[in-house]
């Protein structure tokens, strides 16, 4: 297998852990409508595949219906994003070495996602940053890769996608790149045959010991 030298990352619980700001921000939406809040520490179960799914989840049986409940949460979490959030042990170590090319494919909005790049200097780390309401279509479908690959002119031997959701390593798959599942984030791969990332590892830190690089 050919060295990686171009990495394409999801954000929420792998580049960063940001549950501690977005269980306030769905539990503030939440009763805002006069909908039951939630345990704080049940959030993270919740997270995964955008923040609108993420209110979904949230809503549980509810008639509300859930893109309301989403612009009030997408509105204060937008402005209270960076209060806890902290990048995961080994991310800036990682992307301080900036031979290594990196982009950013998530499905989290793009408010959200810029404000915490900028918040921890990184907005001009990645070279494409495609979000949920700007890449032509959401993981796991294969739009937001190819484009970031069409874009960096990279080869697929030469990329890999870094994520901890099926999501990740659905849309790796479908875009013909190899993956890393980060097991410590928030999602979980789902029983399926056909699912089955390239590497699996406990945290992000062990990406340095793949030798990959």
């Amino acid at each position: 297998m050919p060295p990686k030298s171009f990495f394409i990352f999801d954000l929420d619980g792998t580049l960063f852990d940001t549950v501690d700001d977005l269980a306030p921000a769905v539990n503030y939406a939440l009763q805002f409508h006069g909908i039951r809040t939630l345990p704080e520490d049940s959030v993270r179960f919740l997270v995964g595949n955008g923040s609108l799914n993420l209110i979904r989840r949230s809503l549980g049986d509810t008639s509300i219906a859930p893109e309301i409940v989403h612009k009030t949460f997408l509105e204060y979490y937008t402005d209270h994003c960076t209060l806890k959030t902290r990048p995961m042990p080994g991310v800036l170590e990682f992307l301080a070495d900036t031979t290594r090319r990196a982009a950013l494919l998530t499905n989290k909005p793009d408010a959200p996602t810029r404000h915490i790049l900028e918040y921890f200097g990184l907005a001009s780390r990645f070279e494409s940053v495609l979000c949920g309401d700007t890449t032509p279509a959401r993981k796991p479908a294969p739009d937001g890769f190819l484009k970031i690959m069409d874009d960096a002119h990279v080869a697929k031997a030469n990329v890999i996608m870094v994520g901890d959701d099926t999501p990740d390593i659905l849309g790796a798959k479908a875009a013909g790149i190899d993956s890393i599942f980060i097991q410590n984030g928030y999602g979980k791969l789902e029983p399926n045959s056909t699912l089955s990332p390239t590497y699996s590892i406990p945290h992000f830190s062990d990406l340095l010991n793949l030798g990959i690089l």
